[in-house]
Parts: C-alpha cells; structure tokens; sequence
C-alpha cells in the first residue's frame, strides 16, 4: 500500500517526492557447494569485488553463501575454478528452518561438463539471481591463454657502414665512380678569387660543433618486417546440465507454451468471427434503412429490386440469429452475397453526387483551351493555324459529346445504369489537356540576327 501511495504521488502533477529507488531483494540465504581438488591451491583471489573464492583441499566438501538474505535481485557473481574433468556445484537454501513448511532446502546440482585434460585448467562459473529471485548457474566458460605469431612492420635504423641495396646488387667488376681530380690548369681546378662571394666562409663555420655536425652520417630508415609473440585469452562456453532443479523441467515447459500459443490462436480466430459477424448484421440494418423509399438510395433501386433486396437481407438476418456458431468463412460468404445487390445501388448513387461536378470540370476545360486560341493574340502567333485550328475542333468534339451523353443521362431514371460516367468525362479531360498543351508548348523561333549597318563599315573602310 504505500508502494502504491509513493506512485501515486510521483505521477500526480500537485505532489513533489524525492528521488528514491525500489528494490527486489531475496529473502533467504543461498549457498553453493563443492567438491575440492588439489588445484584449486591456483585459484587466485577473485578478480571482481563480490565474486567467491573457491579455494579448497584435496576431498574437502566446501560451501559458500554466495548471496546473503537481503541480496538484490537480477545480479549475478563469479566462481573461479581450476579442474582437468567435470565437476558438480550444489545450491541450496543457508537455513532450511526460516523457508515455509514443505518447502525443500535444495535448488539443484549443476553439472559443469568440462573435457578431460592432464593440467588444470581455469573455469569461469557465472551464477546469477534473476529478476523473479530464481538462482541459476547462467553459464560457464573454459579461459586458456595461448600465444600467437604476428608480422608486424617496424621503422629501423640503417647502419653506416651498411651499403645500400642498390650497391649491392650491382655485378662484381664493376666499381662505384669516384669523382676524379681535375688537371691543373683546367677550369675547375682554378682557385676562387679572393674576395668573391663563394670564397668567404660563413658565419660559424668554423667552429667545433659545426665541423662535428658536417662529419657525423646522414641518418638513414628503413622498413622491416618483424615477427613478435603476443598473449591472447582465450574462452571456450562449456555446457551446463541441471538436475534437480526447482520448478517444471524444459519439455514439460515448451508444450505449455505450445498450448499457450495454440489457445492464442483461437481466440485471435474466435474475435476475428465476432466481428465478421457484427460486419453482416451491420449491413443488413444499413441498406435495409437506406434502400426503403425514403431512404437515401431510395431512388436508385427499382421496386421489384427493392422488395427482393429487402427479402434477401430478411432471410439473412433470420439465418444469422439461427447460426450463431457459423464460421468466419461462412459470415464473409454471406456478406459477399448480400454486397452483389447492394454495391452497384451504391455505386448509382455515388455516380450522381458526383456527376455534376466534373460536368463543371469538363465544360470549363473546354471553355479554357477554346478561349486561349480565340483570344491568344501574339503570344500564340508563331504557332501555325493548322495546329490551333486542330485545338478549336477537338474543344468543339469534346463539347458535342458531353451534351449527347447529357441529353441522354437526362432520360435515364436513376435505378438504371448510367450511360454519362465520371470515369469517361475524366478520360476526355486529361485526352483533350494532353492535345492541347502539346500544341501550345510550342515555343517561339529565336529572332535574327542584326546585320551591321552600312555606315559602320563604311567608317571601317576609312579608318
């Protein structure tokens, strides 16, 4: 009750609450048990704050409360084991007097069904209190590290002494050229002249460290491939096989949920019927009520069609209160039988609503493309007269046939089928725009070119 009161308050708008938070936590103490080894003198200490060390003697049965009353729900801890076979982890409740009466102690032995192997090898073991307070061992996992070659480019200093490959792939007897002296007396032995510009040493040149730094190499790199041993762990998922566990074993479990949704099913197929249903029964008191004389289809039925239509939704009325367990297949079929009287009615009605509006539509596209031609004046000039005369007739044609077919709608009565449909008047609109705007697009030819003036060249001439 005051969870429910502080929820309240939260979403009413006239109330400010503090931020706090609610959680699940379990009632009783839960203990995980097992079998000790002599490696287990290699389990480390747990990696994680929380998580269980499980270090044990060679033959020791060892437990551990692995989450104490009062734990939240949905959080899960760590085991650390080192084995070389498979080996069973016991849970059960810490104090079996605090549970209710009848209630057992034991939450189930999970086997951890991990390879034989002659070493010890490291298990993560990852049990978990789920979100609705149920222990389980969620998974477990087989951590191996193993060392792996990769190529990998380094950046290395070429030594001095070193030559370089392309010195080295050059074929024996044939030697590097050394800049040869020049003869005295020839151009490039002559001395500089005194004085000059290229004779004068520059400033520091001299000194010690700038001789130190003119006789130390060039520094010189290269790319080389490298093949270096890194560490990567490795995790394997291994199996884990309960037994004894609390509550309905997985088979048992899935054809529940095959009936659950088999019963889904039907009742999505029993609410489908429902509103077949409701649709014939819907129709049958519309068009009774529409169809009568006065009613707005009234005109568009004859009598002899209306007294039939009106026993036919009679007869169905009658057979849907009699089969109230029909089918929804057979509420569809009768709804179908009924709508091929009732839907050309329909039709009738809405081709008259409609009827004058596109007779104004019809007869002002007529009226626009005649009066474009007629009074275009230059703007349509340039365009031959044969084309908008073609334009003049095809408006003319267009007008001829709207007042046949509406002389002839006009002595029709309106449970017949008309012979002036919207359809058709919407078909010669966009035929006669379509001629029309073709002929009309045509655009102008491009003025000539000025010619120059004789005076011009004349002045040309005597320049």
């Amino acid at each position: 009750a005051r969870g429910c009161a502080l929820q309240a308050a939260m979403l009413s708008p006239l109330y400010k609450v503090r931020e706090f938070k609610v959680e699940d936590s379990t009632a009783h103490s839960i203990l995980v048990g097992w079998m000790g080894t002599a490696s287990d003198a290699e389990a480390k200490k747990p990696e994680e704050e929380g998580d269980i060390s499980t270090d044990a003697g060679e033959g020791q049965y060892k437990t551990a409360v692995i989450f104490p009353a009062g734990s939240p729900m949905n959080v899960s801890k760590m085991l650390t084991f080192y084995r070389k076979g498979p080996f069973d982890i016991k849970a059960e409740y810490e104090n079996p007097d605090a549970l209710l009466p009848g209630t057992p102690k034991e939450l189930g032995t999970f086997r951890i069904d991990l390879p034989a192997s002659e070493a010890a090898k490291k298990v993560l073991v990852r049990a978990k209190l789920t979100l609705h307070g149920i222990f389980t061992l969620e998974s477990a996992q087989l951590v191996e590290d193993e060392e792996v070659e990769e190529i990998v480019k380094e950046k290395r200093e070429i030594p001095a002494d070193s030559k370089p490959a392309e010195e080295e792939a050059k074929p024996e007897g044939e030697e590097k050229k050394e800049p040869s002296e020049s003869p005295e007396g020839s151009p490039k032995s002559e001395k500089k002249e005194e004085g000059s510009p290229q004779a004068e040493k520059k400033e520091g040149e001299g000194s010690p460290a700038a001789e130190k730094k003119d006789q130390e190499p060039e520094k010189k790199y290269e790319w080389v491939e490298v093949k270096k041993t890194k560490k990567r762990t490795k995790k394997t998922d291994i199996s884990v096989v309960p037994s004894g566990i609390v509550g309905i074993n997985p088979d048992a479990l899935q054809k529940l949920m095959d009936a659950e949704t088999a019963m889904q099913v039907e009742m999505n197929d029993i609410i489908e019927t429902d509103e077949r249903r409701n649709d014939v029964e819907s129709y049958i008191f519309n068009m009774r009520d529409k169809t009568s004389s006065s009613g707005e289809y009234g005109e568009f039925i004859s009598n002899d069609d209306r007294d039939a239509f009106h026993a036919d939704l009679t007869k169905a009325e009658d057979w849907l209160y009699d089969n109230f367990d029909a089918t929804k297949v057979a509420y569809i079929d009768k709804l179908d039988e009924l709508k091929a009287v009732g839907d050309p009615v329909v039709w009738r009605s809405k081709e008259a609503s409609m009827r004058p509006e596109w007779i104004e539509a019809f007869q002002g596209t007529v009226s626009n493309y005649r009066g474009a031609v007629e009074n275009g004046g230059e703007k349509y000039s340039h365009i031959a007269e044969e084309k908008l005369a073609s334009i003049v007739k095809a408006c003319n044609d267009a007008e001829a046939w709207l007042k046949d077919m509406c002389q002839k709608q006009e002595g029709l009565p309106k449970h017949e089928k008309p012979v002036l449909l919207c359809a058709d008047m919407e078909q010669k609109n966009k035929e006669l725009a379509t001629m029309a705007d073709a002929i009309l697009a045509e655009p102008k030819p491009a003025p000539p070119k000025e010619e120059k003036k004789e005076e011009e060249k004349e002045e040309k001439k005597e320049e």
